[in-house]
Order: structure tokens, then C-alpha cells, then sequence
């Protein structure tokens, strides 16, 4: 399992995160952390052996932990074949952004628009059981590195962020010696309440996420194929 990339990755945007809280918003809780579920629809594309070819679209369940310009969640999901096969896929996200703000003033406004320079790292396994015996089907860990836009806007009761931002990079997969690419697309929206009990508030979000892995694996099977997915993410947690 190669993990190596995507923990060197988490240490890097752990070590260089702040805790700030959204821009201007001195009263807004800069942490949240809660619970997820993903829709996916992931899917082989291509000629090769039967155990890497597959279709997963059942939903995934998880946590995720956030806090002002970083990401990190973790999910898990199964689904049955036919013939008594099972899918399990894994997937744990990092990514961290800065903001650049070529609009900022002296005085905070209750409008921010910035644009991210962002850092991504991603890992996905998917394990296919055929009786007792366990395949990887698939496994991946990406880093890339993007730019995109976002906004920050004051509402009544909290906090309404969003932003759309494309990441390029490379994948190292599991089996092989190549290094493939993957290509990415991400946007999230999040609205995040005053506290209301103490220190506490309520953090809402959603996300989507599409991802192609570019695949060539001439010194397996002598083919090569792509992986494309895309997912719905709906969360909510706590924000304190």
C-alpha cells in the first residue's frame, strides 16, 4: 500500500494550517468537524483483466474535520456483485488552499472575494472479495496542485462561503513502476452559524468532486485504460 505520498502531504498542510476564523468574521467558530455521506459513481474505463473492471455507486459514510483554508475527511462503503463479489472502497481527502485577495480593503467588507492557490492530496483503495480471496482493485494516492475562486459572504444568523477550484497532478498506484495523472475538479459550499450553546455552533456543507485517474499500465497487462468518478458530498457537524 503506498501511502507514503498522501502522509507526507497531511504533514505539510497540517503543519502550515492556522486556525483563523473567516475573513472579517471575528465571531464566526474557525473549526468544524462532523459526519458525511457521499454519493459516487466510480467506474472503470477500458480493456483489461475482470478483477479490475468495476462499477461502484453505492453511497459512503464518514467524518471530516475542517478548519479555515484545510480539509481532511475519511469514508467507507461496500457493495455487492454478483456471484457473492463485494467491493469495499476507502477514500481520505487533504487538501489545503491560500487565498489570495487582490480586492482586499483597510476595512473588512461583508462580500470577500479571493481566489485559491491550493494543494491537494487524495488516496482511494477499492478491495474486491471473490470468496476468501482479496483483490486490489484499485488504489491510488494523488497529489496535485490547483487555482480557482471563492467567495465569503455575511448572513444574518453565520457564515455562507464557497468555492470552485481544478487541481492537476500526479498518481503513484499500488502496483507498477509508472507515475500516472490525475485530473480534478472540486466545488464546495459551506454555511456556518454564530455559536449558539457557549462556543458551539452548527456547520452545514456540500460538495462535489470530479476525478480522473489516467492510467498506463503497459508493464502489467501491456494496456491502458482511465478511471473516472465523480461524487455528492452532503455534511454536518459542529463549528466551534
Amino acid at each position: 500500500m503506498r501511502l507514503r505520498l498522501f502522509t507526507v502531504m497531511c504533514f505539510v498542510l497540517v503543519a502550515d494550517a492556522r486556525a483563523q476564523v473567516p475573513y472579517g468574521q471575528q465571531d464566526i467558530p474557525s473549526q468544524r468537524a462532523g459526519l458525511m455521506m457521499s454519493t459516487l459513481d466510480f467506474k472503470f474505463v477500458g480493456d483489461a483483466p475482470s478483477e479490475l473492471v468495476f462499477a461502484f455507486t453505492n453511497p459512503t459514510y464518514g467524518v471530516f474535520y475542517s478548519r479555515q483554508e484545510i480539509f481532511f475527511s475519511y469514508t467507507r462503503g461496500a457493495q455487492d456483485l454478483s456471484g457473492g463479489d463485494r467491493l469495499v472502497l476507502s477514500d481520505a481527502t487533504m487538501s489545503g488552499w491560500a487565498p489570495v485577495r487582490p480586492f482586499k480593503g483597510d476595512t473588512p467588507r461583508k462580500l470577500d472575494v479571493f481566489f485559491p492557490l491550493g494543494l491537494n492530496s487524495d488516496f482511494r483503495k477499492i478491495v474486491r472479495t471473490k470468496g476468501s480471496t482479496e483483490i486490489d482493485a484499485f488504489e491510488y494516492t494523488v497529489v496535485a496542485v490547483g487555482a480557482g475562486v471563492g467567495f465569503g459572504i455575511e448572513t444574518g444568523a453565520g457564515y455562507l462561503s464557497g468555492y470552485a477550484l481544478p487541481f492537476f497532478g500526479i498518481a503513484s498506484r499500488s502496483f507498477g513502476n509508472d507515475t500516472d495523472t490525475s485530473a480534478i475538479v472540486t466545488a464546495n459550499a459551506e454555511w456556518l452559524s454564530r455559536p449558539f450553546i457557549g462556543r458551539f455552533g452548527v456547520s452545514v456543507g456540500y460538495g462535489y468532486r470530479w476525478q480522473k485517474w489516467y492510467s498506463d499500465v503497459g508493464d502489467i497487462t501491456g494496456d491502458s485504460f482511465d478511471y473516472v468518478g465523480s461524487k455528492h458530498t452532503v455534511r454536518i457537524g459542529l463549528s466551534y
